[in-house]
């Protein structure tokens, strides 16, 4: 049977008691879909953006791209390590950001395979760059490939998310939710999104 956002919302409600007050407050979710922009490209947005409001990783972004133009490099992961740090982004991202440059260069082929490969690999490989770690990795996994079924539960907004539902005696339990792990992180995250509003 295809997958469908309601055949998805189902799972969720059948699989974490509870959650379907939640899901009636919130849009329906359409499904991941692959990204067609370049990994190195996807790739350095995401490490920027880690701990950051979108605000302050847009901002920063702006000016990083910016940046790539006046030096005629092209792509943020080519700007010097010391030039990023000028636009905001911290070292240790930078180094992170130049890594992935310096395997883009020297390993395309690397970088090529990530797209077949499953969440596990995909997750392992990404990580043996210098300076990613796991969260990168699972976003990479979900926001650029789709993959449907990652739950990165050392993301500081899910352990939030799931401890004010916890509070209303709604337990979620990540490992119930599969193969669809990925779509309740993305509402847990939309949750605390509308509670911004």
């Amino acid at each position: 049977m295809k997958t469908t956002p309601a055949i998805v919302r189902q799972h969720l409600i059948d699989t974490q008691p509870g959650i379907d007050l939640l899901l009636l407050q919130l849009p329906e979710r359409g499904l991941l879909a692959a990204s067609e922009t370049p990994v190195i490209e996807a790739l350095p947005r995401i490490i920027i953006r880690q701990m950051l409001s979108l605000k302050a990783s847009a901002t920063i972004i702006e000016r990083a791209e910016q940046k790539a133009k006046a030096l005629g490099v092209g792509r943020i992961a080519y700007i010097p390590a010391e030039e990023l740090t000028g636009c905001g982004v911290s070292r240790s991202k930078a180094a992170a950001i130049n890594s992935v440059a310096h395997c883009h260069q020297t390993q395309p082929e690397r970088i090529d395979a990530w797209s077949q490969m499953n969440s596990a690999d995909l997750i392992k490989d990404v990580t043996q760059l210098k300076g990613i770690g796991p969260w990168t990795a699972s976003i990479l996994a979900m926001f650029h490939f789709a993959h449907e079924d990652l739950f990165p539960i050392q993301d500081s907004s899910l352990r939030k998310a799931m401890s004010l539902l916890k509070d209303q005696d709604i337990l979620i339990i990540p490992e119930r939710a599969q193969p669809y792990r990925s779509y309740l992180a993305c509402y847990l995250w939309d949750m605390l999104d509308q509670a911004r509003l």
